[in-house]
């Protein structure tokens, strides 16, 4: 039974920020917290930010190589994302952080990454696109979260990544890094 376990990975490709971005936006989180009742707030981790561009869900380990290889020939130049506004979905409880233009880049990334996975026979969600990185969990509220200025993450690659649980909530590993062609 351990071994049926082990055999399936939870994947998803994501954007994943480097260390000074990160700090970033734990900064503002964290100016946005002070005035927040944190007994009903479960803030990511810093390490755990990321704008996922694909999930894949439960996999067979065995697809892995197909996977890296097929998205290996998703081919974009660098581009900059301005993240400048916050939001609150209340159904899922999540406070967020994105942009509030949609980048012709990300839209192409994220289209030609799902044309290779659907080659592999995966489907992408219904739902429309919506970058952003999860900044709270279980939050009661919005927060009335504001930034003092907006955010610059200049995108240089992208990852595919492993969600495994843990005790305080789900541990992300890169598993495979993908650069721009420029």
């Amino acid at each position: 039974m351990v071994e049926g376990r082990l055999a399936k990975l939870r994947l998803f490709f994501a954007l994943w920020p480097d260390p000074e971005l990160r700090k970033c936006i734990a900064s503002d989180v964290e100016s946005a917290l002070r005035s927040a009742d944190r007994s009903s707030i479960n803030p990511v981790e810093p390490e755990n930010y990321h704008i996922t561009l694909a999930f894949l869900g439960s996999v067979s380990a065995s697809s892995l190589d197909d996977i890296v290889r097929v998205c290996s020939d998703v081919h974009f130049g660098r581009f900059s994302l301005e993240l400048d506004r916050t939001g609150y979905w209340p159904r899922a409880r999540i406070v967020w952080l994105g942009p509030s233009r949609y980048s012709l880049e990300l839209e192409a990334l994220v289209d030609d990454l799902w044309n290779k996975l659907m080659g592999l026979g995966f489907r992408q969600e219904p739902q429309p696109y919506q970058p952003h990185v999860s900044l709270c969990r279980k939050a009661g509220g919005g927060l009335g979260m504001s930034l003092e200025s907006p955010i610059n993450w200049p995108v240089a690659s992208f990852v595919l990544a492993q969600s495994t649980p843990g005790e305080d909530g789900p541990v992300y590993t890169v598993l495979e890094q993908f650069a721009a062609v420029n």
